[in-house]
């Protein structure tokens, strides 16, 4: 089912059906004490949008849980194996609930977590990035927010993939381009929209000099542009050369992505995580995630602030990302 083809079309409905097409998945929620996780999980399991998995230290009546004492050993088993300890070190670091976590995560017992609604989310991102490989030069992971604006004509009807808002505050040009091909992997591959990335500015292709700031932009946009050939991808350009048809045509003529742009990829974490809210707040926009991209299995992220309907949409993203990284 693609976003055009649904009436009255919601980001929301999209995602939540998309999801039930892979259920049952399996998603772990730790944070079971909190009664907006017990209300979104009999929303998730009524509407099958996946199987939800609890982590706690009693039952939780009329929900899986996998208790905590029961599988310690297990758990310090699958930490030892990863991390290459002896178990006397495994066990003192699934203390760690973070730690404890993602071993079970990485052990097979779900495919995938959400959590971040009252445990500290870098805990769990720090853990989850200690247990995997990584290879230098490749950005470990980013996060971006999926954005739906009411009657908007702007974006794919209204729908953006804006980038990075919640994880990486000044990314270098490197990890900039590797922003912009993770961003334009979720709205082609979640979203089911064809990409237009662009790399945003206070500059238009050159209207506002030679400051440290725009040839960073600039050099980012020339990485993607290398690396990503998939993908279309310009700048720099402002945020109404990006939107606005006119606009692009008038200020960048020669570039595919002016006044069609639907990702948007700010250059830094102030300019990202600003922009996401003013949106929020002043247009009454949908603000899903943030959506972290770059772990297997996928683990994402609430705000403290989060809704019920919060905790659902971000469930659906990451049964869609456990499908896609299998």
């Amino acid at each position: 089912m693609s976003l055009k083809s649904m009436s009255n079309y919601k980001l929301s409905e999209f995602l939540r059906n998309k999801a039930k097409r892979f259920y049952p998945k399996r998603i772990l929620f730790p944070e079971y004490y909190d009664e907006r996780i017990l209300k979104a999980a009999e929303i998730i399991e009524r509407e099958k949008i996946s199987k939800c998995v609890f982590v706690a230290d009693k039952k939780i009546n009329g929900f899986e849980t996998i208790i905590i004492d029961e599988v310690k050993d297990r758990v310090a088993d699958i930490y030892s194996e990863i991390k290459k300890v002896s178990r006397e070190e495994s066990y003192r670091a699934i203390e760690n609930i973070s730690i404890f976590l993602v071993s079970l995560l990485m052990g097979g017992y779900a495919d995938g977590m959400v959590s971040g609604a009252t445990l500290p989310s870098r805990d769990l991102l720090r853990a989850a990035l200690s247990m995997r490989k990584l290879y230098p030069g490749i950005i470990p992971i980013s996060s971006c927010f999926l954005i739906e604006i009411p009657g908007s004509p702007y974006g794919s009807d209204g729908v953006f993939v804006f980038a990075d808002c919640a994880l990486n505050p000044d990314p270098s040009p490197q990890i900039l381009a590797n922003i912009a091909n993770s961003a334009a992997k979720v709205m082609r591959y979640i979203i089911e929209r064809e990409p237009f990335v662009a790399m945003l500015s206070y500059s238009t292709n050159g209207s506002g000099g030679e400051y440290p700031s725009i040839e960073k932009v600039r050099k980012a946009v020339s990485i993607a542009k290398e690396k990503f050939r998939d993908i279309k991808i310009d700048g720099e350009m402002q945020v109404d050369a990006a939107l606005v048809e006119w606009v692009g045509k008038k200020k960048f003529p020669s570039s595919p992505v002016c006044g069609r742009a639907n990702v948007l990829v700010f250059p830094d974490l102030n300019s990202g995580n600003i922009a996401y809210k003013l949106v929020e707040r002043l247009c009454n926009a949908k603000a899903i995630g943030p959506i972290v991209s770059g772990l297997n299995p996928p683990i994402n992220d609430l705000s403290r602030g989060c809704s019920v309907d919060d905790i659902v949409d971000v469930c659906a993203v990451t049964v869609i990302q456990s499908n896609l990284i299998k």
